[in-house]
């Protein structure tokens, strides 16, 4: 291995280490270490990679803006918070009537909307929408919300992987392999469905072990309290419809219009901004227009730039990569531990882009697709810059109280675990069974 790329796989770790410690923020780390990539990479390399980067940035950002700004929209008019005081007060009805624990009642609800809502439409939309009602009922139910937070962008990115339009590499395989809806409710979706349930199973766990401090117990009277809490807030809450007309009729633009004429989706995009920023009220279009903030761009952008110096500069671990898959007669192992490192290093959607054309070639059976698949889906799970839905979480939960916010720091251990468990489960049960 070069010393360059040594040099280039250090600076990339150290950038890690400086943001699970709190010394650096996700803002600042990935800008640098793609600014150091470049010097890496030279003038040549480096201007391809800045280019390349940019080029593929520039799509993502409108499409994810497109939904940011509808999701703001339907958050200041407080009907997210009204669905919040619904599913809290839900919880709480069932937990009365089954005697359930709460700590197994939150994760099994929350994770299946989430993992519902990214299937139906989108894995960044799903956690764009649902981190704020995860806060909410935490918080009414004395819970901690990092675990459930955590296992949320795993849910996300799991209903992502289930369809053919649920994340950004399931398009870009769709179109390699040819895969179909009907491929990917019946091939891959059963197996994703029993990898939520383990994942509800882990999240419940780590509810209940982080609380084993905690000696108060919920008792009857205080989940009635609750419930009852929970419906005065709702009934008295006063929503605004003209916000919440806008923000559905901006996601409908920009989500479902493109599932039926997806040569437009720029298009679409860009005119579900228009209309909702307009439409919004005149002290707020900044606001709106805005609803990321710089710092996602700036850490999107740099993960972009970056992944195209990993993945197709002289410098870069994609060589490595390409040989290990091309010389492994289409190996199980191979592509999902391949796809995971390749996501783990840079993100999903740029792996996604640069892989899929070689493994097809290579092998072009959908248990190499599903493979793929499951080696992005598993390293988009190990950090939270792996993943757009991950940079997007940090930025939902930034002005959440510090026990409740999702840093780098506070999701790498879980997402690490986890997604090595996850690289193991699926590539043990398609190499088995598929």
């Amino acid at each position: 291995m070069p010393m360059l790329t040594v040099i280039l796989i250090v600076t990339i770790l150290t950038g890690f280490i400086l943001m699970t410690k709190g010394i650096l923020k996700q803002e600042v780390a990935m800008p640098l270490v793609a600014f150091i990539a470049i010097i890496l990479a030279g003038e040549i390399d480096g201007s391809r990679a800045l280019h390349e980067g940019f080029s593929e940035f520039s799509r993502i950002a409108i499409l994810f803006t497109a939904v940011a700004v509808p999701a703001h929209i339907l958050q200041r008019s407080k009907v997210l918070d009204w669905v919040g005081m619904l599913m809290g007060e839900f919880i709480g009805k069932i937990h009365k009537k089954t005697k359930t624990s709460i700590k197994i009642i939150i994760p099994l609800s929350c994770l299946v909307m989430v993992y519902i809502m990214a299937a139906l439409f989108h894995n960044t939309t799903s956690i764009l929408i649902s981190a704020l009602i995860i806060y909410v009922i935490c918080k009414s139910y004395n819970v901690k919300s990092i675990p459930v937070l955590a296992g949320a962008l795993v849910a996300s990115n799991l209903g992502g992987f289930s369809t053919r339009w649920g994340d950004t590499p399931n398009i870009v395989e769709s179109a390699t392999w040819n895969l179909n809806h009907f491929h990917f409710f019946s091939e891959i979706m059963p197996l994703n469905i029993v990898a939520l349930l383990l994942l509800v199973i882990i999240i419940s766990i780590w509810l209940i072990l982080s609380s084993r401090k905690d000696s108060h117990k919920s008792t009857r009277m205080e989940t009635t309290f609750s419930i009852i809490k929970f419906r005065n807030a709702r009934r008295d809450m006063s929503l605004d419809k003209r916000l919440i007309f806008i923000g559905l009729m901006g996601l409908v633009i920009a989500i479902v219009l493109p599932l039926f004429f997806i040569q437009y989706e720029i298009i679409f995009s860009c005119l579900a901004i228009v209309i909702c920023v307009l439409a919004d009220y005149k002290d707020h279009r900044s606001e709106t227009l805005l609803a990321l903030g710089i710092e996602t761009y700036a850490t999107l952008v740099s993960i972009f730039v970056l992944a195209q110096v990993l993945a197709n500069s002289h410098i870069g671990i994609g060589k490595i990569l390409y040989s290990w898959v091309a010389h492994s007669n289409g190996s199980v192992f191979v592509i999902t531990s391949s796809a995971y490192i390749g996501t783990l290093f840079t993100e999903a959607a740029s792996w996604a882009s640069v892989a899929s054309p070689i493994i097809h070639a290579k092998d072009p059976s959908h248990l190499a697709a599903w493979a793929l698949g499951s080696g992005i889906f598993a390293g988009s799970s190990s950090l939270v810059t792996a993943a757009s839905a991950g940079i997007i979480l940090t930025r939902e939960t930034k002005d959440n109280p510090k026990d409740a916010r999702i840093t780098f720091g506070s999701y790498v251990v879980f997402g690490l675990s986890f997604s090595l468990f996850m690289l193991a489960f699926y590539t043990i049960v398609l190499q088995t069974f598929y």
